[in-house]
C-alpha cells in the first residue's frame, strides 16, 4: 500500500473547497483533472454520502473506480474505493481536507492506494510508486487553480 499526502493553499474558504469534493455535477470535470464526464456515473446521493463511479482515459483504456463518498465529518470529504479496475477495494481511498488559514484555506489531499494484481494494477502501481508524488502534486495544485477559476466565474 502506498500513500501520497499533499498540502497546498486556496484563497477560497474551507466550505467552498469541501463542497467541490462532493459536487458530482458536470462541474466536477472542470475542477478535477482525473474526472471525465463520459465516465462519471452517480448511482446514489444523500445528504452526506454518495455512491459514484469515476473514470479517466489512461494510456490504453480507462482507469475507473467506484467509491463511497462521505462528507459527514466536519472538514473532510473521504472516498473509499468499493470497486475498480486498478485499485483494491476497501484498502484504497482519497481524502480532501480543508481548514481555515490566512486568507483562505489549508488544503490537504491524501491518496491511499493498493493496486490490483492485474496488468493495469501492476503498471499503474509501479508508476504510482515511481512518479506518483510528482503527478499528484501537480494534479492537486491544478485542482485548486481550477476550483478558484470556476468559483470566480460562478454568479
Amino acid at each position: 500500500m502506498a500513500t501520497i499526502h499533499i498540502t497546498t493553499h486556496s484563497h477560497l474558504p474551507p466550505q467552498r473547497v469541501l463542497a467541490a469534493g462532493h459536487d458530482f455535477s458536470d462541474r466536477r470535470a472542470e475542477i478535477f483533472p482525473a474526472v471525465s464526464i463520459p465516465y462519471l456515473e452517480v448511482h446514489q446521493v444523500s445528504q452526506t454520502t454518495a455512491d459514484v463511479t469515476e473514470g479517466t482515459p489512461a494510456g490504453i483504456g480507462i482507469n475507473w473506480e467506484r467509491c463511497r463518498y462521505d462528507w459527514s465529518q466536519p472538514g473532510a470529504v473521504k472516498a473509499i474505493v468499493t470497486d475498480s479496475n486498478v485499485y483494491q477495494p476497501a484498502s484504497s481511498s482519497w481524502e480532501l481536507r480543508a481548514e481555515a488559514a490566512d486568507s483562505g484555506s489549508k488544503v490537504e489531499m491524501i491518496w491511499i492506494r493498493e493496486f490490483t494484481d492485474g496488468a493495469r494494477g501492476r503498471i499503474f502501481g509501479t508508476l504510482f510508486r515511481l512518479v506518483g508524488r510528482l503527478i499528484f502534486t501537480r494534479d492537486a495544485k491544478r485542482t485548486i487553480r481550477n476550483l478558484e477559476r470556476v468559483e470566480a466565474t460562478t454568479p
